[in-house]
Order: structure tokens, then C-alpha cells, then sequence
């Protein structure tokens, strides 16, 4: 019997390593633009700044959006969130960083299919997965996280820092409409996280970018205001 029970259970353990050998390794992908040259400058900027912004160069700079969009969809971004509340004269604020950052040398970031088609030079941008990264695909499937889905807006003057500040109020707008369904009264800060699902849209309207998103949320605290 005892026998029996150990040939079972190398069986089992054979056909798991097998499996995990035949399958392929899994590839994060997610095409990505920005523009070829700076958007020109509002005239209220102009007479603010007097000079427009420094930028990369558009490869340089395609591969740094890149970047934090890879690393929103295989790590994820911490968040805090303070609601805007008149009565208590609050402004709304909210701010959005990478639990990790994917350097420009990391042998698993690739860039392929670069097409300089003015005004836009755009790509896909690839992260290849392994034993490392896939963990934190297991740490966001282990849990019930809910997904949300949100819309944000960011400044076309600002170049590749309006992408990313249209990809923050997306998320800020995903967050919102979330923690709305969890609380009846509004709290006084949110802290969490949020992992980037597949397939993130981006385009401009009415001379802004406009970020398309769904993520997963993992609100870790929401603290609320102290009633005397």
C-alpha cells in the first residue's frame, strides 16, 4: 500500500513538472506611443514659463512610458487617495507611484515594431516573465481583488508626463467609483493598490490625452474621519 501510495505521488509530482516544462513562458504586452515632437504650448504657459519643457528624445522617451506602463500591468502602483470635501474644506488630492520599477537594462523589457509615423512614434512594448515576476501574477490572483474601470485626462503640453498623469487620474477615477460602493460616508484618506489589466487605452481628445483603464484594486486602508 505504502508503495503504491509513493508510485501515486511521483506520478503526480511527474505530470506537474512536465506541465510547467511544455508551458510557454508568459509575455506582458501593451502597445505604447508618444509623440514625435513637444505639443506647442498654451499661451497661458508660454507667458508663464517663457521656455517649453525639457524632454527626451522620442526613443528614449517611448521607452520610459514603456516602462511605467509595464510595471503598472506586472507589479502594480500604491496609491493615496484624500477625497475632495467642501464642508470640510478638503481638496481632493492623489498621488500614484510603482511598487517597482523596471529599469531600462532589464534583459526582460524589449521594445519591437517601432513605427515613426508622424506625428506619432509608437511600438509594443514586451516583459517577459519569470519565476520572480510571476509571483506577484500569483500574489493578485490569490486574493479576491474586484476589478474597476476608469477614464482620466492629462495635459498634451506636458508630453510624456501628460501620459502619465492621464494614466493617475484613471486611476484615481477607477479608485473613486470603487471605494463608493464600500463606504456611505465619505472617508478622510485611502491607501492601497492597483495592478493594470491588459489591453490599457490611449488617445487624445480635445487637445488632451485620455487614459481607457481597468485594474484590479486592493484597498488597504481607508481611514475615516474621527467624529466628536
Amino acid at each position: 500500500m505504502k508503495a503504491f501510495r509513493a508510485l501515486a505521488i511521483g506520478a503526480v509530482l511527474l505530470c506537474a513538472a512536465v506541465h510547467a516544462r511544455a508551458e510557454a513562458p508568459r509575455v506582458v504586452r501593451v502597445p505604447i506611443w508618444v509623440f514625435l515632437e513637444s505639443y506647442p504650448a498654451s499661451s497661458f504657459d508660454a507667458e508663464g514659463s517663457g521656455e517649453p519643457p525639457a524632454r527626451l528624445p522620442p526613443a528614449e522617451d517611448l521607452r520610459s512610458v514603456a516602462r511605467f506602463v509595464l510595471g503598472g500591468m506586472v507589479f502594480g502602483w500604491r496609491f493615496e487617495y484624500v477625497p475632495g470635501d467642501r464642508t470640510r474644506r478638503v481638496e481632493e488630492s492623489f498621488s500614484l507611484e510603482p511598487i517597482a520599477d523596471i529599469r531600462d537594462d532589464d534583459p526582460r523589457f524589449s521594445i519591437s515594431g517601432v513605427d515613426p509615423a508622424y506625428p506619432r512614434i509608437s511600438a509594443w512594448a514586451d516583459f517577459l516573465m519569470d519565476e520572480t515576476t510571476s509571483r506577484w501574477s500569483l500574489y493578485w490572483k490569490s486574493v479576491q481583488f474586484r476589478s474597476a474601470d476608469g477614464r482620466g485626462y492629462g495635459a498634451l503640453e506636458r508630453d510624456s508626463a501628460g501620459i502619465r498623469d492621464a494614466y493617475a487620474d484613471a486611476v484615481r477615477a477607477a479608485v473613486r467609483a470603487y471605494a463608493r460602493k464600500l463606504e456611505k460616508n465619505k472617508p478622510k484618506e485611502i491607501r492601497g493598490e492597483v495592478l493594470l489589466r491588459d489591453n490599457p487605452r490611449l488617445f487624445t481628445d480635445a487637445g488632451k490625452f485620455v487614459a481607457d483603464i481597468t485594474v484590479l484594486v486592493n484597498i488597504v486602508e481607508i481611514v475615516p474621519y474621527t467624529t466628536f
